[in-house]
């Protein structure tokens, strides 16, 4: 005799109960490992793929403008320096930033490159001043020396800015 016609002889002695316990007990059993299985993983691999499009269409609708200005940004070149001198644009700039009354001077150097000293001025705006400046003419600034001030808020700064054309 086999193992399989044991088993099945062995389950056949058993009373009619026995037989109703023990085979609702493999049904039950063969559930829950279909469930454990495959269907709880199944659902857990589900719910992270739907976080995952729920991420990733939060970022993608926030990249779209972003991508929107960075592509109208590419063909644009930055504008010409006012009168052509780097020392123009970047005393323009001061005074439309409003930024005039924290510079304490600003020269051109031999090198081609102005340097600005600033006393005093709120670190946001000189920032905000900085981007616009690089946006507007593509004018960057290669060295910088940020120190705080008495104010909250308020530094004192030299920076070098060049024209990133030259």
């Amino acid at each position: 005799m086999n193992t399989l016609q044991q088993l099945r002889q062995w389950f056949m002695s058993l009373e009619k109960r026995e037989r109703r316990v023990l085979g609702s007990g493999v049904v039950i059993l063969a559930l829950f490992i279909l469930y454990a299985g495959l269907v709880s993983p199944y659902a857990s691999h589900r719910r992270a793929l739907t976080s995952e499009v729920q991420a990733q269409r939060a970022l993608l609708a926030w990249m779209r403008p972003v991508a929107s200005r960075i592509e109208a940004s590419q063909g644009r070149k930055p504008a010409a320096l006012p009168g052509g001198s780097l020392l123009g644009a970047v005393n323009a700039s001061i005074t439309s930033a409003g930024l005039a009354g924290a510079l304490q001077q600003a020269q051109q150097s031999d090198d081609g490159t102005v340097r600005a000293q600033f006393k005093s001025v709120d670190f946001d705006s000189l920032v905000s001043w900085l981007a616009g400046l690089q946006r507007t003419y593509g004018v960057v600034a290669s060295d910088v020396t940020v120190t705080r001030a008495s104010g909250p808020g308020q530094v004192d700064a030299s920076i070098r800015l060049e024209d990133s054309a030259s």
